[in-house]
């Protein structure tokens, strides 16, 4: 090999050499750099609204200082005899945002919203969705009126009287269980968050009938347009669900089936009642049925013994067409008014 050669071989190695010590040096710095923390409690487990916390359920653990979320708790004397005023969960720090003052019992009352009042109705199994609520759950108030001539109410009917009204409590519990226990007991009261007229509502609601709570989807904030449900109603035509429906999804309006289903179909869909004219023709006298929206005879062919000329005739009623002639025939200037069965003449 050339000496040449041999020289720059040499410069190579050594640049490599020194770029490797440098690179080195620098990993060696930033691995030696000390982040700063701040020690400050953590909780160990979940812990309860209203229970009394103790060493066991918490420890002192150092966090990056800029890491620290505000009012995190550092020292023990900070909550010692304190209870949490929500729930806290495994590894969460603890704030003193969420601990009741020392010496004080958790007051539910304390929760509710300014400008709301807290509303309490009895409920069993039936009435409450049969122990499936808890609080936070939203719900609508369903109000059942029995038919009482006495009272003026001359039928029985159902009505949605409150929507989208949140559940602050269940019995005695004011929040969902920390530990995620399954097991539910059938209430015998919910308390729910409502404005004062709300509150006078249910309150007038309770003495006039039975009031039942409707669960609804959590992120279902859509209200819905008032609907009554009386026995009439009830017994007029049956309803039904679909996947799409379930799922939230439009449904296309079904269109009724040809024949006799889809004219009675077609009948009970229709918003008015049809109306009757009698028409008065030159052999006879017919009582007809024109639709309220589009003014044309429902089904003439359907109600005639003479099918087409009873078409023929209501089509000129009902859709104000002249009536046809045959092409040969012309109307007799000197026919004797005698032949008509109405006497024109006749004062």
């Amino acid at each position: 090999m050339r000496p040449k050669s041999l020289i720059l071989l040499a410069l190579a190695l050594g640049c490599g050499l020194v770029a490797s010590i440098g690179i080195s040096q620098i990993l060696d710095g930033k691995s030696k750099a000390v982040v700063e923390t701040v020690p400050i409690y953590v909780a160990l487990q979940n812990i309860n609204l209203g229970d009394p916390v103790d060493d066991s359920m918490v420890s002192l653990q150092e966090w990056p200082k800029d890491k620290v979320p505000l009012g995190a708790i550092t020292e023990w004397e900070e909550i010692e005899d304190r209870r949490p005023r929500a729930v806290i969960f495994d590894g969460e720090p603890l704030l003193d945002g969420k601990f009741l003052p020392k010496g004080q019992s958790h007051d539910p009352i304390s929760g509710i919203p300014s400008g709301m009042r807290l509303k309490t109705v009895s409920v069993d199994a039936r009435k409450s969705a049969a122990g499936l609520l808890s609080p936070g759950d939203r719900v609508d108030l369903q109000l059942f009126v029995e038919r009482n001539e006495r009272k003026s109410i001359p039928l029985s009917v159902t009505k949605i009287i409150l929507q989208n009204i949140r559940v602050f409590a269940v019995d005695q519990a004011v929040q969902r269980s920390a530990d995620g226990a399954e097991a539910r007991t059938v209430a015998k009261t919910v308390s729910l968050i409502v404005t004062p007229q709300q509150a006078n509502r249910i309150t007038t609601a309770e003495n006039l009938g039975e009031i039942s709570l409707i669960p609804r989807h959590p992120d279902d904030d859509k209200i819905v347009d008032d609907w009554e449900q009386s026995i009439d109603d009830l017994l007029a035509r049956s309803d039904a669900n679909s996947r799409k429906r379930e799922q939230g999804a439009k449904e296309e309006k079904e269109t009724p089936a040809p024949g006799l289903m889809g004219m009675i179909q077609g009948a009970l869909q229709q918003t008015d009642p049809p109306f009757k004219m009698t028409v008065i023709y030159p052999d006879e006298v017919r009582e007809l049925q024109f639709s309220n929206e589009t003014g044309e005879p429902i089904n003439p062919e359907s109600n005639s013994a003479a099918g087409q000329d009873f078409g023929a005739a209501a089509g000129t009623v009902g859709t104000g067409a002249e009536p046809s002639s045959p092409p040969d025939s012309q109307p007799d200037a000197d026919a004797d008014d005698n032949d008509f069965p109405i006497d024109l003449k006749q004062k």
